[in-house]
């Protein structure tokens, strides 16, 4: 009896916990979804109005200010300091917590704000010492600049203390728990020498060379560089010893504060002639680290009788850097010259703060750099300063060490800020040529044109004049003989006007030839610029003329050069290594694939991951055993490959595996049957199902979004995307995760014939306002490689929305 009762309970007893579950359940969604609403409201109610009536004290007259679809800004005024003071504001509206965290980085006061884990980040960039250079900068603006980065300064501060005041700021603010202080016209310079740090990185180079040294010594080195021609970059007026008191260890920890070295560009001009309007044509697409926000801010400038610019800009400086006005476009890529060098310098043995120089004991110059740490007591950081520059090396070293400083052009004043203006104003390709003149850093090739039918192209930058260095390696800091003579003059920088050719195009290629008198450099890459060059000449030579859309489709352009050139060497050595081993029924098929492969790069491609992860392995395999770091020049690679394949006698490296020599067959067949196993541990055995974006993939991070759960309120992707670092269409990845870094962040493309033939995109979109519309809208058209029209009146806007700002009282 006892067991029929229990036998009726236990079916009771569980559909009572069925119940019990239920509701916990829907308790536990309702909370979730109450909570995700309220912090969704409380995310947007801290975004700015972009409608109604903006009153503003410091206003001569009113300026009207109309957001397109996109969220971008079309601001017209009457006065400069009007314009300006709006487009201060605006840009705040949008991108205040990047313009805050872009001058706190440049300026080593992150600890500030986020503690004691950037206290080393901070430690550098006090070294680095950009923030000191910005009232050298200041003092170069003219009259004119003077005024428009006073109102725009103006016009960012407004915005702040309206913000901060009504407790409608960004987010970020608040999960930080700190207000920003106002910004400064030495904000705005700072940001322009970020930018050129961005773009300098010139001192990895040196260091790796300079480790390679130390492992291999000065004769045994440059024999990894057939055709790298530096085998005169080996200075013999010094000897290991007397450069060496420091561990590879510290070098290497230098580098991780040299700038991100996936910093190139595309950029060309065809001329009238081959174009469908018989204009020229312009195309811009400047490549750099990809973050939410971008680095680009779209702008669109109308000053009533003066000038009308639209383009990009980067936020906390005025005006329009890249885009057009009624009369030119322009756009840039990196030059890829060396604007920097490191000296080795002897500190005497009884005082370390002299320093010797031309057989003289010179005193550095001493400067406290005092560190405020979050919750933590303020960190001394003694800069030293040389003839040379900083010593840069103490950051990483705990011990003793050899001083290395740093010279680097950017520490010379400029004129960009006033540059930018004569920009926006040039009518001709002549007048922007003269714009140019003081543009310090960063160093970029301007290509540029005009509706006269003028192109032109200018390498711009302020470029030291070596003597008895090419740069390539830290030189003697003691010996006057390796000082810098000067700097390149303008009237002697790359540049043309008009070639026979009909056009130009830099892809961060050499800019010049070798009868140029002075050394610029050796980091260039060929690549990106052979397949660009190709598309265009085979256009010409087949009578097409070039439309809009060839544009859009050579900026999105997937074939890799490089692997067309270095593939088949690499599947000949791997044939000839199956008279050995033969090949598995997998590696096979992989064989085949690559055999057959057309060398695009598309989402879809097995044979684009299947090269890829094989190349990926060969930097590796030629250098980390011998060189003891990880050392994966693509340029390197390519060389030393292709010189193996044309002398197979040819020593590639010592391997320190039974202190045997690897042969390129050798080579290719281990690493290939490598890369077949790491795609199997991601994709599977059925080379069918390969594809290439499946691994390649883009998710696009903000600086809190490295915080968990922050990730998921901030950051946003993924995407599968085609190309790599080596296709014009340049994602660069990182090779152990596939996940896409770097790239293009704006693209821009522009027929003369009419300011209403302009077409640009910037990725991921306009505001830096998490939820907002713009924060993320521009990423699915930039992924399919369409751009949009750039509204050159406002009566082309579909959707709009205004906002008046008017004089106080």
């Amino acid at each position: 009896m006892e067991t029929t009762v229990v036998a009726h309970k236990q079916p009771l007893l569980k559909r009572k916990w069925v119940k019990i579950s239920v509701w916990i359940l829907c308790s536990l969604l309702f909370f979730l979804t109450l909570a995700v609403g309220l912090g969704y409201w409380f995310v947007k109610r801290s975004h700015p109005g972009l409608t109604g009536t903006v009153i503003a004290q410091p206003l001569n007259s009113e300026v009207t200010v109309i957001r397109d679809e996109r969220g971008v800004a079309q601001i017209k005024a009457v006065s400069l300091e009007d314009l300006f003071f709006v487009q201060g504001y605006v840009t705040a509206q949008d991108r205040l917590y990047q313009m805050d965290m872009t001058r706190r980085l440049a300026s080593g006061r992150l600890s500030e704000v986020v503690g004691k884990q950037a206290l080393e980040t901070d430690r550098f960039f006090r070294t680095y010492g950009m923030h000191r250079t910005t009232d050298r900068l200041v003092s170069m603006f003219n009259e004119e600049t003077t005024r428009i980065v006073d109102a725009y300064v103006s016009g960012v501060n407004q915005y702040i203390e309206e913000a901060f005041s009504s407790g409608k700021y960004p987010i970020e603010f608040r999960i930080l728990g700190y207000e920003p202080n106002p910004w400064t016209k030495e904000d705005t310079a700072l940001v322009v020498k970020y930018m050129g740090y961005t773009l300098s990185g010139n001192f990895r180079a040196e260091l790796e060379h300079y480790r390679m040294i130390k492992k291999l010594g000065h004769i045994d080195a440059p024999r990894l560089f057939p055709e790298y021609h530096i085998d005169d970059a080996f200075p013999t007026i010094y000897t290991v010893s007397e450069a060496s008191p420091f561990s590879l260890t510290e070098l290497e920890n230098l580098t991780t504060f040299a700038p991100d070295e996936f910093n190139g560009s595309n950029n060309w001009v065809i001329g009238g002639d081959y174009t469908e309007s018989g204009f020229p044509f312009v195309a811009d697409d400047p490549h750099l680290g990809f973050a939410i926000p971008s680095v680009w801010y779209q702008t669109h400038l109308q000053l009533d009788g003066d000038f009308h610019s639209v383009g990009v800009t980067v936020p906390g400086v005025p005006g329009v850097v890249l885009g057009h006005n009624e009369h030119m476009a322009w756009g840039v890529t990196a030059l890829s010259v060396d604007q920097e060098d490191l000296f080795l310098e002897k500190a005497h043995p009884q005082n370390p703060q002299l320093y010797l120089f031309d057989d003289i004991w010179e005193e550095a110059t001493i400067i406290e750099e005092v560190i405020e740490i979050k919750d933590e007591e303020p960190f001394i950081e003694r800069v030293e300063v040389t003839r040379n520059g900083p010593i840069i090396n103490k950051v990483v070293t705990n011990g003793p060490y050899q001083a290395i400083s740093l010279r680097w052009t950017g520490y010379e004043a400029g004129e960009e800020l006033n540059g930018i203006m004569r920009l926006n104003r040039a009518t001709n390709v002549h007048e922007f040529t003269e714009g140019l003149n003081g543009f310090v850093t960063p160093a970029l090739s301007w290509v540029y044109a005009d509706r006269d039918g003028n192109i032109g192209f200018r390498g711009q930058a302020l470029m030291p004049i070596r003597n008895n260095s090419n740069g390539m390696l830290p030189v003697p800091g003691w010996d006057p003989d390796y000082q810098w003579q000067g700097f390149i003059p303008n009237e002697e920088l790359p540049q043309i006007i008009n070639p026979e050719r009909g056009y130009i195009m830099t892809a961060n290629n050499k800019p010049v030839d070798d009868e140029y008198p002075y050394e610029i450099g050796r980091s260039f890459y060929p690549y990106r610029a052979e397949r660009l060059t190709e598309l265009i000449e085979d256009t010409i030579a087949s009578d097409e003329l070039f439309t809009i859309e060839k544009m859009k489709e050579m900026q999105t352009d997937v074939l890799n050069v490089q692997a067309r050139s270095l593939l088949p060497i690499l599947l000949d050595a791997v044939s000839r290594s199956e008279i050995i081993t033969p090949l598995s029924g997998l590696e096979k098929d992989v064989y085949d694939m690559l055999r057959d492969w057309d060398y695009q790069e598309k989402v879809d491609s097995g044979g684009a991951l299947a090269w890829n992860h094989w190349y990926n392995l060969l930097g590796p395999a030629l250098f980390d055993d011998l060189l003891g770091f990880s050392y994966n020049h693509n340029l390197v690679i390519y060389q030393v490959l292709q010189e193996a394949h044309q002398h197979p006698d040819h020593q590639l490296f010592g391997s320190l595996r039974d202190g045997l020599q690897l042969s390129l067959d050798e080579l290719a067949r281990e690493t290939f049957a490598a890369a077949i196993d790491g795609i199997v541990d991601i994709q599977g055995k059925n080379t069918s199902k390969w594809a290439w974006g499946k691994w390649h993939t883009l998710t696009i991070d903000h600086p809190l979004g490295a915080v968990k759960p922050l990730h998921l309120l901030f950051n946003v992707g993924k995407w599968e995307i085609g190309g790599s670092g080596a296709t014009p269409n340049a994602n660069a990845y990182n090779r152990h995760s596939g996940k896409v870094t770097g790239g293009a962040g704006w693209r821009f493309v522009a027929d003369l014939a009419s300011v209403n033939s302009m077409y640009d995109i910037v990725m991921p979109g306009q505001s830096g306002q998490v939820f907002s519309p713009h924060y993320s809208d521009q990423v699915d058209t930039w992924a399919e490689g369409n751009l949009y029209p750039m509204v050159y009146h406002k009566d082309g806007l579909k959707k709009k929305k205004l906002v008046r700002f008017v004089p106080g009282e």
